[in-house]
């Protein structure tokens, strides 16, 4: 094999690849941002922190330091965020407003998945 057909070779396994590799569209659409329910390091972004000054700022995915924050979310599929006893993006921010109830919320989800 010449070079030329092994560099042609080698370049259309390697754009198969990535195309496979991408996750599929469908599948993307069919996640949420569950806020509250990730545990410390396990968090999917930075969530809401730009609305509340409660928590410390950091930078995004795997850098939570508490555990169920609800600052912070992962991402699960639709419809599960809740059986979780998550948050959706409206609620974390409404919660966030009230330290007492962040702390509440956060020995709440604790205990329930201790």
């Amino acid at each position: 094999m010449d070079k030329r057909r092994l560099i042609a070779a080698t370049s259309v396994s390697l754009l198969a690849l990535g195309i496979l590799a991408a996750p599929p569209a469908s599948r993307a659409a069919a996640l949420e941002k569950c806020f509250g329910a990730a545990k410390a390091g396990e968090n999917a972004c930075a969530g809401v922190h730009h609305c509340a000054a409660l928590s410390d700022l950091h930078g995004c995915k795997g850098s939570s330091k508490v555990n169920y924050d609800p600052a912070d979310f992962r991402l699960v599929p639709d419809s599960t965020c809740a059986k979780l006893g998550g948050l959706d993006e409206q609620q974390a921010k409404a919660l966030l407003k009230h330290p007492r109830a962040v702390h509440a919320f956060e020995a709440q989800m604790q205990k329930r998945n201790s």
